[in-house]
């Protein structure tokens, strides 16, 4: 069954051998017919021939898009592959002035090591640059939080507090966190948060220098900064992306990364950006 699969899925899509040497045919056409736009592909020799290692994919609209049109705010998060290459699929993910999702920046690469992460962000910089208050968005993963505190100084980096207290529920539970933890999380005002805090540090002050020590990154909207105007305090933007994509991740990279082409153009996401261009 198997095999019957495999030979199925080559005379669908091609061999998946090939499909990385398509990679640079992708590149070329995007930029050929949408200059400005980022596809960058890393590679490297084995046996005199050339291999692919890692790759970062920005449409030119999107860039704009980002910044020119939406919050300075990306959710940033990877997602396994399927087929059988079984490397991560990243995304930078923005949301506009209407709360939708707005795609920036994918990338491809084979695990979440600190070399992967602050490639994919050292090309997300040449991409986007440094915006000014800049919020990044991150679960606990010490690679892409490496990945962030390398590239991204300046930016305030926020954390997903659903992996906060996933990672949390697996040392210490009862009902002062189930009651504080959250509402900590939630808290407008340093006074809320306080309270909330102090709550949890009477009952168990263990559990919060376990919090100082290892979610040292901003996950209470009391600490936000007040300049990007989103105040989301989990990662589900990223989430939502991982999903869109979920049932094609198990097609060959080409075709993978010419589908999140069209996707991202079928959903209207670019309409506004070209609007004006093809009024004149």
């Amino acid at each position: 069954m198997y095999a019957g699969k495999e030979l199925a899925h080559t005379e669908l899509f091609g061999s998946w051998d090939s499909s990385f040497n398509n990679l640079y045919r992708f590149k070329a056409e995007i930029e050929s017919c949408c200059p400005g736009s980022f596809v960058v592909i890393d590679h490297h020799p084995i046996n005199e021939e050339i291999r692919f290692n890692r790759l970062f994919f920005a449409m030119k609209p999107c860039i704009e898009g980002f910044l020119r049109g939406c919050r300075p705010y990306l959710a940033i998060d990877s997602t396994f592959f399927t087929g059988r290459f079984r490397g991560q699929l990243a995304c930078a993910v923005a949301v506009d002035g209407h709360n939708w999702m707005c795609p920036v920046a994918v990338g491809v690469f084979d695990s979440e090591t600190n070399e992967n992460w602050i490639w994919f962000m050292q090309r997300l910089r040449d991409a986007i640059g440094s915006p000014l208050r800049l919020a990044i968005c991150t679960d606990a993963g010490q690679a892409v939080m490496a990945g962030v505190k390398e590239v991204f100084p300046s930016a305030e980096h926020r954390e997903c507090m659903l992996h906060l207290v996933t990672n949390f529920k697996k040392r210490y539970t009862g009902k002062v966190f189930e009651d504080h933890l959250w509402a900590a999380a939630y808290s407008w005002s340093p006074y809320i948060f306080e309270k909330n805090w102090s709550a949890m540090d009477e009952v168990n002050p263990e559990a919060m220098d376990y919090i100082r020590k290892n979610h040292s990154k901003i996950w209470t909207r009391s600490q936000f900064w007040t300049h990007c105007k989103v105040d989301y305090v989990t990662n589900n933007l990223a989430e939502c992306f991982n999903n869109w994509v979920k049932k094609y991740k198990g097609l060959n990279l080409d075709d993978l990364m010419d589908l999140i082409r069209q996707l991202i153009m079928e959903n209207g996401i670019l309409e506004g950006i070209y609007q004006k261009r093809w009024e004149v």
